[in-house]
């Protein structure tokens, strides 16, 4: 059974890693990995030129929303396989991979990952993931069935700006003259329902499996931490009731993860350990480590900014992390 890899990249070397160990540790058995350039045209995606012949790479135009999220969507219908494994750019297997999965296929279940509690509540995290191609596809026809426009930031709720789903029945009216329906938050004003469109459009891809921000209840920034499968499995799945609801959105994978539960899917939770950072407890993971073996190191590339600020602690930790897993490749899949 060959299952695909999705792996997406962003501004890092630490991919080349990634791919240089889903490769070793496949120990010869044929996978597909496909990797997701999410920084095009940053040439970092130069570093996986050694693995030419040995993986794909999907590219798409950056005048798009990205995230991993948009990008394991984006890249789904081009795989090949009935089964994948979404990976992240810094997450690598530390040994043999491939039974563990394949035994969680044996017995019967839709889908597997690690439960993690992250800022936006429990969900079965994407890392180390592995879902059913026809899963993935019922989740997207579901999503693409939603009878709502999703406006990023556009509602005043609660005192801070949340997304919108409007419904298609007032789509209309509301654009006509939003405020008699919400306090609009600062970024619609002036108001213009063109560019309001025009945001939806630009925001369209995250109402995609896994990356879906949507839901059937009204949400509060001050507790939506508070997430749990149990409680999100009752709100995800809509009933068309609410006109408008107020959202937070959510990490890639999480609505997928409350939809699984919702169609009462059989969901393999994954055994994970967690490492935090010294002095970043509860804060900043150092590493998970899931009972397959994957290992990730969280956060490789989203430091990157961080130099000098006051996070400097973790991006000087991340940087010398990865450049110390890459020069542990052998030469032959380094670029000097």
């Amino acid at each position: 059974m060959k299952l695909s890899i999705l792996i997406p990249h962003f501004k890092s070397k630490i991919t080349a890693y990634s791919v240089a160990k889903f490769l070793e540790y496949a120990e010869g058995e044929e996978i597909e990995i496909t990797v997701i350039n999410n920084s095009y045209p940053h040439e970092s995606i130069k570093y996986l030129d050694p693995f030419a012949g040995e993986i794909n790479i999907f590219t798409f135009d950056r005048s798009t929303i990205s995230s991993h999220g948009i990008a394991y969507d984006r890249a789904i219908p081009f795989i090949s396989n009935k089964w994948f494994i979404t990976a992240e750019s810094d997450s690598f297997p530390t040994g043999p991979y491939l039974q563990y999965y394949r035994s969680i296929i044996e017995n019967g279940y839709e889908a597997a990952g690690s439960k993690l509690k992250l800022s936006g509540g429990e969900f079965i995290h994407v890392c180390g993931g592995l879902y059913n191609m026809r899963l993935w596809k019922d989740a997207k026809r579901y999503c693409e069935r939603m009878p709502y426009t999703y406006f990023p930031n556009m509602s005043k709720f609660s005192g801070f700006a949340s997304h919108l789903m409007v419904h298609d029945d007032i789509l209309n009216d509301f654009l006509s003259e939003p405020e008699d329906y919400i306090e609009l938050s600062d970024s619609y004003k002036p108001y213009s329902a063109d560019k309001a469109l025009q945001k939806a459009a630009w925001y369209k891809p995250v109402m995609n499996p896994f990356h879906n921000g949507c839901g059937n209840n009204n949400e509060y920034l001050q507790t939506y931490g508070q997430r749990t499968i149990e409680s999100e499995k009752k709100n995800v799945l809509l009933n068309n009731k609410l006109k408008l609801i107020n959202r937070v959105g959510e990490e890639p994978g999480q609505w997928l993860s409350y939809y699984m539960a919702a169609c009462n899917m059989k969901v393999f939770e994954i055994p994970t350990e967690t490492k935090w950072m010294e002095g970043r407890v509860n804060e900043q993971q150092e590493y998970t480590l899931n009972e397959a073996g994957i290992k990730h190191i969280w956060a490789g590339s989203s430091y990157l900014d961080m130099k000098g600020t006051a996070m400097n602690d973790v991006y000087e930790f991340k940087h010398n992390q990865i450049e110390e897993l890459y020069n542990s490749l052998p030469e032959h899949q380094k670029i000097i």
